[in-house]
């Protein structure tokens, strides 16, 4: 009988090993080096805001003409895409394997978190131990409030504010502002 959780590991995925420490690390070396450049150096507020966007381009993060902020921010994907003119406070998050596409002229609160994957939960309430990606868009001239959360598989349409600290789980309509946990529609 299942029971509701996370699905605990068989005795074969228990015993296997996988590669070495040493060759996974070599298959792994330019993926690293790229997170490395994602995470924390290339957003370190000791550096001129030319050389974090610089950074994070080398990285593989496609960032727009005069992206400026990105203090301290985390980019766990490569698969992100800050359209031009956009303004990313300290301390945000773009988490997951799935794209995250931004578009211009976009503005983020302090501490904005971008999901892009989850967990599934099968009929017996099982958690699927592996995430699955899910695509994240945000249109143009979007405000979105300090510590706001976006989950994944949403949109949010053309010139939408995100109120501080909603956690948004639906697609938000163009021109409308979103609050609460979870967000609605407010105006």
């Amino acid at each position: 009988m299942a029971t509701a959780g996370i699905r605990p590991l068989t005795d074969a995925e228990l015993a296997e090993r996988g590669p070495g420490p040493l060759r996974a690390s070599a298959y792994h070396v330019a993926d690293v080096l790229r997170w490395l450049a994602r995470v924390s150096p290339a957003t370190s507020f000791l550096l001129p805001i030319s050389a974090r966007r610089s950074l994070l381009r080398l990285a593989g993060v496609r960032v727009g003409a005069q992206v400026t902020g990105l203090k301290q921010c985390g980019f766990e994907t490569k698969q992100v895409s800050i359209g031009d003119g956009c303004f990313v406070n300290a301390g945000c998050w773009f988490e997951g394997t799935g794209r995250i596409d931004i578009g211009r002229n976009v503005f983020f609160g302090p501490q904005v978190m971008i999901i892009t994957s989850l967990h599934e939960i099968d009929q017996g309430g099982q958690v699927a131990r592996m995430p699955v990606a899910s695509e994240v868009r945000i249109g143009d001239r979007c405000w979105l409030g300090a510590r706001a959360v976006i989950l994944p598989g949403v949109t949010i349409g053309e010139g939408t504010i995100i109120g501080a600290g909603a956690v948004v789980n639906k697609d938000c309509e163009p021109g409308a502002v979103y609050a609460g946990v979870p967000a609605r529609r407010v105006r």
